[in-house]
């Protein structure tokens, strides 16, 4: 989609082997910022992996490594979920959604190829004959694009490109929910999942590379019954101030191969059953970890002054190094810095006033509860938990 974005004054930087836009000419990344917190924008992520998996024993094998509980996923819904090694730490961060016949994920862009790697070693050394009788088989997708509409009125903007008629009810549609659907106007089937990485409500949807442009220009292009079009491009420079709001973790920073779900706060993934089961690698040191606590923990907080950037130290009132900032910058929602960071507990209790260390001088810090923006997932009212269609 370069053309794409250099159409819309993109500033291109290399991000994962990709040319991707930062932010866009005329707009910058507070403006994008506050559009998609308040009306709507649309970012190219076809960086991200996308990875299927088929055959009986697809859950078997997705459940070596993912802490989720996939085999109670329903068709049609997906679960945040992280992929584990032997030692504890996170490969990865995944969307998982169960489509009935097979499993689809979507993978980081700077992990897709040791993701890729690491599913295939673990087929051929544990379920190798599953691959070869086909009862497993792992698909990596090369041929799509992905476009994500995230803003409140991004459920107005799809709805009205998908057009009146159309079989696909988005309002019966909720949060993580996901489906393949054909879209008449550009006459192409994709996957469509109600979801994103912003904290609002949005679509991430999977469109063949060759009808991609043309979606973009649709959802870019459609005016809502006003004079103007409502969504606009963003960029990557946004889509990191909206997540680190939000609290959400960005691989690299806030997870890697040494930090354990545990220590990032993320023990809410592990399914009840996975917790008692286990069967994902790493699971000897995810229970002895639940049992008996962790030295440091991810938190966020607030400073005064300058943001806290990543790898900044934070220390205590002796000046005593307690932790390091993951992920910092000046939040455009709330006006002030934060960030994430993991610390020595208790120190990283909620209210506890530490110092970062910031070009050579403490400033204040106070850890605070994430996340600092409450997203605003749409929930599907009572009365129409049917079904996707009409």
């Amino acid at each position: 989609l370069y053309d794409l974005h250099v159409k819309y004054g993109g500033q291109i930087v290399t991000f994962a082997g990709y040319l991707l836009s930062v932010q866009y000419k005329n707009q910058g990344i507070l403006q994008e910022h506050h559009y998609t917190r308040n009306v709507c924008t649309l970012f190219d992520v076809s960086h991200m992996g996308n990875i299927k998996i088929y055959g009986d024993r697809r859950y078997d094998f997705l459940e070596r490594m993912a802490v989720a509980d996939v085999k109670e996923l329903k068709k049609g819904t997906a679960v945040l979920s992280v992929l584990m090694n032997k030692d504890g730490g996170v490969v990865d961060d995944t969307i998982i959604t169960n489509m009935g016949d097979h499993i689809s994920m979507i993978v980081n862009g700077a992990c897709k190829n040791k993701d890729w790697a690491y599913f295939q070693k673990v087929q051929e050394e544990e379920f190798h004959q599953f691959a070869a009788n086909g009862q497993l088989k792992l698909d990596y997708v090369t041929s799509n694009a992905l476009l994500a509409l995230q803003g409140p009125r991004a459920a107005e903007i799809f709805g009205n490109v998908l057009g009146l008629g159309d079989s696909l009810n988005l309002k019966n549609m909720g949060f993580l929910n996901a489906t393949y659907h054909h879209i008449k106007a550009i006459d192409a089937d994709c996957m469509i999942s109600r979801c994103g990485y912003t904290g609002e409500d949005g679509f991430e949807i999977a469109v063949p590379e060759s009808k991609a442009i043309a979606l973009a220009e649709l959802l870019l292009n459609e005016k809502c019954g006003g004079l103007e079009p409502v969504a606009k491009m963003a960029g990557l420079g946004c889509r990191d101030t909206l997540r680190l709001e939000c609290g959400m973790c960005l691989y690299g920073h806030e997870l890697n191969e040494t930090i354990s779900p545990i220590e990032a706060q993320l023990s809410w993934l592990l399914g009840k059953r996975r917790k008692v089961e286990g069967g994902f690698y790493g699971f000897d040191k995810i229970k002895a970890q639940l049992t008996n606590g962790v030295l440091v923990r991810r938190c966020g907080f607030e400073t005064k002054g300058m943001a806290a950037r990543e790898q900044t130290d934070i220390i205590d009132e002796n000046g005593s190094p307690v932790g390091k900032v993951s992920s910092g910058s000046y939040s455009p929602t709330l006006k002030k810095p934060i960030g994430m960071a993991y610390v020595k507990v208790p120190q990283n209790k909620v209210g506890t006033k530490l110092k970062a260390v910031v070009k050579g001088k403490p400033q204040e810090l106070v850890i605070k509860k994430l996340p600092f923006y409450e997203p605003k997932y749409y929930r599907v009212p009572a009365q129409k938990l049917n079904n996707l269609l009409t």
